[in-house]
């Protein structure tokens, strides 16, 4: 699983890349300015939104709890990887937020 997460932030990272370089010969150097800083923007939304706290968790609870979420036994899973405090901000308020839907 975490090989397939490397694959995949190489390839947005490449597609980035890209769409960069296309920018950067059509946009003036102004728009390009704000773009970027958009852009920095929503990426710093999107990870404080979606990325877990697992810098105290071992290795080997995080990939137990993937193997998990892979093979679709998510709700089997029970150890310190659910502590709310180890989850993204968006797991943690989940259910607020489908409640206020």
């Amino acid at each position: 699983m975490r090989t397939i997460c490397h694959g995949i932030s190489a390839a947005s990272g490449k597609l980035g890349a890209l769409i960069a370089s296309i920018l950067f010969n059509v946009v003036e150097e102004k728009d390009l300015f704000l773009f970027s800083g958009y852009a920095s923007f929503a990426a710093c939304l999107v990870t404080f939104l979606t990325i877990p706290d697992t810098t105290t968790l071992d290795l080997y609870e995080i990939d137990k709890q993937w193997r998990l979420i892979v093979t679709g036994e998510k709700f089997d899973y029970e150890g310190p990887a659910i502590d709310p405090k180890h989850l993204s901000f968006y797991e943690r308020n989940q259910n607020k937020l489908c409640r206020s839907i």
